[in-house]
């Protein structure tokens, strides 16, 4: 009876340290999809509208002085 009992947990362990590995194994491959998906759709970054309208402001001032360069 001892034995039997002895045998069942060895199995119990055995199927427990299976389905750990199981699941790590999938859980891996998922995190591989996750993240080749998400550097596929990664999002353009936007400056701070403060930041935008100095941007701008700089490109308008350099292009008057090209035009001003070539008169």
């Amino acid at each position: 009876m001892k034995f039997g009992i002895l045998v069942l947990m060895v199995v119990f362990l055995a199927v427990l340290v299976g389905l750990f590995y199981i699941s790590f194994k999938m859980l891996n491959k998922v995190r591989q999809e996750e993240r080749a998906d998400n550097a596929a759709k990664r999002p353009e970054r936007q400056l701070h509208p403060k930041l935008q309208a100095e941007l701008e402001q700089r490109k308008k001032q350099q292009e008057q002085a090209e035009q001003n360069q070539e008169k």
